[in-house]
Parts: structure tokens; C-alpha cells; sequence
């Protein structure tokens, strides 16, 4: 299962990461020939820029977590995982879900992730057996 960034969010960081491309081809660029001499704090600018936005489209094709034979995977550069059986703490706000094992803590933002994924992750977080204090979709009787 993919749970997905929000195509809102995508889009917005792929147009402010090409306006900053722009802003830094005209740095490096037009500055450059217009002075006569490299303006080098140009070009790391645009080099910054090109990584940002290649970094944007990426997460365009890509998604923020995958759920995999019970193993979850934060789909980032350090790349996290949590197996579900390892999950000891659950806790579910209006804007994150945080899940907590005895070695790690994994936090989904959930404004980041598509409504029809974030049914999909909270199907599968329902199914987990933890006691009634560490689990939010416990039915209190």
C-alpha cells in the first residue's frame, strides 16, 4: 500500500522550486554577464535550486510511505522503517499521527498525505492489538 502526498502540496513546491531556479539562473547568469566577473554565489545558488526542484519532482512520482508485509517505510532521504508488530505507542491528532516503537518514533503529518490514503493508513493502523490508553481508535465501553 502507498499512502501519497497531497497533490496540492506537490504542486506548490514544484512552482516555487522553478520560480527559484529562475531567481538563480538570472543571479548567476545575467549578473555574471553583466559585471564581467563570476558571481559564484550565483551558481551555488542555482545549484541549490536545480537540487530543490529536482528533489520536488521526485516526490511528485514518488509517495511519503509505503506499507509493505507489515513493515512501514518513510519514503525520505534517511528512509525509516517500522514494522507494525513493533508498534508500542499510537497516538492520532488533527494534524499528525505519531507511532512510537521501543527504538523509534515515526511521525506522518497528515496534511501532507491524500485523504484517500490517510483512510488507507488509518484501515491499517486500526488493526493493531495495543492496550486501550496507547491506542486512539479504541472503542471505549
Amino acid at each position: 500500500m502507498k499512502i501519497r502526498y497531497t497533490k496540492k502540496k506537490v504542486r506548490t513546491n514544484i512552482l516555487f522550486s522553478f520560480l527559484f531556479v529562475i531567481y538563480a539562473l538570472y543571479k548567476s547568469v545575467y549578473l555574471t554577464i553583466k559585471s564581467d566577473s563570476i558571481k559564484w554565489i550565483g551558481f551555488i545558488l542555482l545549484i541549490i535550486a536545480i537540487i530543490w526542484f529536482i528533489k520536488c519532482i521526485l516526490k511528485s512520482t514518488n509517495y511519503y510511505l509505503s506499507i509493505d508485509n507489515g513493515i512501514i517505510k518513510e519514503r525520505n532521504f534517511f528512509r525509516k522503517k517500522t514494522a507494525l508488530e513493533d508498534i508500542s505507542y499510537l497516538r492520532k491528532t488533527d494534524d499528525q499521527y505519531i507511532i512510537k516503537t521501543a527504538k523509534s518514533e515515526l511521525v506522518v503529518y497528515s496534511k501532507d498525505v491524500e485523504e484517500k490514503s490517510l483512510k488507507s493508513l488509518d484501515k491499517v493502523l486500526a488493526t493493531l492489538d495495543l492496550p486501550a490508553e496507547k491506542y486512539p481508535f479504541a472503542v471505549s465501553q
